[in-house]
């Protein structure tokens, strides 16, 4: 049943369509899932008022949970510690700017009608209190719907951990541990574990007692989770609750060996819990990592494009869940989640060790991945130490640049090159001489990756195998290669007299023989690259890669513009703000100088490498 067109106002928050589908179906329930309208208060009813049962929380406790004023206040009542903030009424620059007076910086705005790391901002001086409000607000409107802000002390580096429950109609509730949520970056987790590598049994019971009574005192039923921040056993912080399954639920599944939906599902119906809190015990370790598209490089800019291939590796202990497969298209109006591995262990080790194997040898040419970044935190001593909070990684120095692995990847591309070529036209008077099966001639081609270009120089040498001169930031290496067979995408070769079989893609038009602008992507089984054939003839230069030309980052609309025409402005400056993904990216200058045109307007939709400013450098 198709809901309507991609933009999210017309599909997944069209709540009068979503309700038409459910009659037209002949459903008798909704489940909402984690996003979207999973915690709207509005659609729990619109849906109950349409004859069907809710799978989730009464509205009532979604809307007082849901607005994170009233859930602290709610915590403040119950003895439930909460961090020093601002919720008030009154929701004016100058209220805000007294109350972080206050408070004291570094500051933490952020949007009381949502989560998931929108609507928040960290403020570490004054002068840049005003903006991060305005940004803030923007985001939490064109998110949530509503713009309300609130503040609270930032708390330097602790520790996310969350507390599952699960309460019947019937009053009895329980908890299913906790799960370690720490590694985030933008406000949004990444990797969650559970149990926590750090919380002792007491510290697990109080907080849980803490989760349920607060659940309670919401009038809530069904699956929720009640987060802290922590700093040691005797210093933790009510921070929100979420009143809906979360995209981690898995790890506690896998930890406890309960289905959480079917007990969704099972308490909509109205059944009681059959078991009691001393019913439940931890099983071993569970660990979930979110594969993203998106760039950690680029300020985790998300990406869009074809996913050529999209493989996740499934082993022992190992479950996928994916919204993507290969072929599919990553499209600009959702959250650019692909996938998430969930590995299981008897210990933190094991189940370590199962999802580096698993993410090792994942593979997603044809959109930038956060592949690399997870590789690098769980080959990391600190994680392997268990040392985590909210600030791991910029404390382990991540994230950095993948390496290009540029040799593998021209090795890659000319064995691929040999293979096609001679196997296609072995003797054609058109395939370069060095392809043919008689040919000896040497041949020069340059290949780039990012900005590093690669010159491969090299010559049939007439018994199946290759010569090949690189030359890498004028660094020269000779190889012999053997390309031995392509089978899919399947490469088998040896280089230098060592055998490997690697994955290959081509990414161009059909066509026996490698053309100007082809990429060829390579996976070794511990590393990928992606090399592209650079062009003989480079293309004109358009007014987008002129000096002085501020482009679009990624597409998205545009929120806010900061500067005028005429504007003297410095290198970093931010010049406008675009929204992409219902997340706001600050557009910075390129260089300093002064503000020549602005070629769009507040409420444009861009595509990216759009021309949005054109500068002056300064001389």
């Amino acid at each position: 049943y198709g809901l309507g067109a991609p933009a999210p106002e017309s599909s997944y928050l069209n709540q009068e369509k979503i309700l038409e589908v459910a009659a037209q179906s002949g459903a008798d329930a909704v489940h909402p899932g984690y996003g979207f309208l999973a915690e709207n208060a509005s659609f729990a009813e619109a849906v109950q008022e349409a004859g069907l049962t809710w799978i989730g929380p009464p509205a009532s406790a979604i809307r007082l949970m849901g607005n994170k004023s009233a859930a602290r206040h709610l915590a403040d009542k119950h003895d439930i510690p909460t961090v020093l903030g601002y919720d008030d009424a009154d929701q004016s620059d100058e209220a805000f700017e007294a109350a972080a007076e206050k408070i004291g910086f570094p500051i933490l705005v952020k949007a009381a009608a949502g989560g998931g790391g929108r609507g928040m901002r960290r403020v570490d001086e004054a002068g840049d209190f005003v903006e991060a409000l305005a940004s803030a607000r923007r985001e939490a409107e064109a998110a949530f719907g509503d713009g309300t802000l609130l503040l609270e002390r930032y708390v330097t580096d602790p520790r996310h951990i969350e507390v599952q429950i699960m309460i019947d109609s019937h009053g009895h509730g329980i908890h299913l541990f906790e799960r370690e949520c720490s590694i985030q970056r933008r406000h949004q987790k990444i990797i969650e574990e559970a149990p926590s590598p750090v919380l002792t049994h007491a510290a697990r019971e109080r907080m849980g007692k803490s989760a349920l009574t607060i659940a309670k005192a919401a009038g809530y039923v069904g699956a929720g989770t009640v987060e802290f921040l922590y700093v040691d056993e005797d210093n933790w912080f009510f921070l929100e609750m979420n009143t809906r399954l979360q995209v981690e639920h898995p790890v506690t599944e896998a930890i406890v060996g309960l289905d959480l939906v079917e007990l969704q599902i099972s308490i909509a119906n109205g059944e009681a819990l059959d078991f009691d809190q001393y019913d439940i015990t931890i099983s071993g370790h569970a660990i979930e990592a979110r594969i993203y598209a998106e760039d950690p490089i680029r300020d985790y800019l998300p990406a869009h494009g074809l996913l050529q291939r999209f493989d996740l590796p499934k082993s022992k202990g190992m479950r996928i869940d994916r919204g993507f497969c290969s072929g599919d298209e990553v499209g600009i109006h959702y959250d650019p989640m692909l996938a998430k591995v969930i590995a299981w262990g008897p210990n933190r080790s094991v189940a370590t060790q199962r999802i580096r194997r698993c993410l090792n040898q994942a593979w997603a040419p044809g959109v930038v991945t956060n592949l690399p970044l997870l590789r690098d935190i769980f080959g990391h001593p600190a994680w392997m130490a268990g040392e985590l909070d909210t600030g791991f990684l910029t404390k382990a120095g991540l994230p950095v640049a993948p390496p290009l692995n540029l040799k593998e990847g021209c090795l890659g591309a000319l064995a691929f090159q040999f293979i096609t070529t001679t196997q296609s036209a072995p003797y054609s008077p058109h395939t370069p001489v060095g392809w043919r099966v008689e040919g000896t001639a040497s041949h020069t081609d340059k290949w780039r990756s990012g900005d590093q270009l690669v010159e491969a120089t090299w010559s049939n040498k007439g018994d199946g195998s290759i010569a090949v001169e690189l030359t890498i930031d004028e660094e020269t290496t000779n190889h012999i290669v053997h390309p031995l067979e392509i089978d899919g995408d399947c490469l088998t070769l040896a280089i230098d007299g060592v055998r490997a079989k690697w994955r290959i893609l081509r990414k161009g038009p059909p066509s026996p023989t490698l053309l100007d602008g082809d990429w060829i992507y390579v996976h070794t089984g511990t590393a990928e690259s992606f090399v592209a054939l650079e062009p003989r003839f480079p293309a004109p230069i358009g007014a987008e890669d002129e000096p002085g030309s501020c482009t679009a980052p990624t597409p998205g609309t545009v929120s806010a513009i900061h500067v005028a025409e005429g504007d003297a402005i410095e290198s970093g400056q931010t010049l406008l703000t675009l929204e992409s993904m219902k997340m706001e990216h600050a557009v910075q200058a390129p260089n300093g100088g002064t503000v020549a045109a602005i070629r769009v307007e507040v409420g444009q939709a861009v595509d990216q490498g759009e021309l949005l400013v054109r500068i002056d450098i300064e001389e």
